[in-house]
């Protein structure tokens, strides 16, 4: 058995604008299997607007909503506002996209289980009419 406490050494906090990413997130990598690629945690906290681009995960993802609201929506439409205490399960190969809300930070522990598959970046006005219309 493996035992890892806290943040994986070494590995330095994410801040800011990423590739995958509209507006600021802060990740930390709490566990990463390296070039395997079957199971990754990190520690999550977006600013308010902020969210990921459209992606999916080989062998699926839950999300742990630690604190704050957000929102989370697969390319089906299908969306859900989040808060605390909220767990969320995407199946594999599902496409989605999390972020927080207009008002509200949110904190969440993803476990993303194979590897990423990115697509596009949501856009403004995606991301307002998910709002408006949950």
């Amino acid at each position: 058995m493996e035992y890892e406490r806290g943040r994986k050494d070494g590995v330095p906090s994410n801040v800011g604008p990423k590739p995958t990413f509209t507006g600021h997130a802060m990740q930390d990598t709490l566990l990463d299997d390296g070039d395997k690629g079957e199971v990754r945690v990190y520690s999550v906290v977006f600013e308010p607007r902020a969210r990921t681009y459209w992606h999916s995960h080989a062998a699926g993802q839950t999300l742990l909503v630690n604190s704050g609201e957000g929102m989370v929506e697969n390319s089906d439409g299908d969306k859900r506002v989040v808060r605390a205490g909220d767990v969320v399960w995407s199946p594999p190969g599902e496409v989605h996209w999390h972020g927080a809300g207009p008002g509200s930070f949110l904190s969440h522990t993803a476990v993303s289980l194979g590897l990423t598959s990115w697509s596009g970046e949501v856009s403004d006005e995606h991301y307002r009419d998910a709002f408006e219309g949950a």
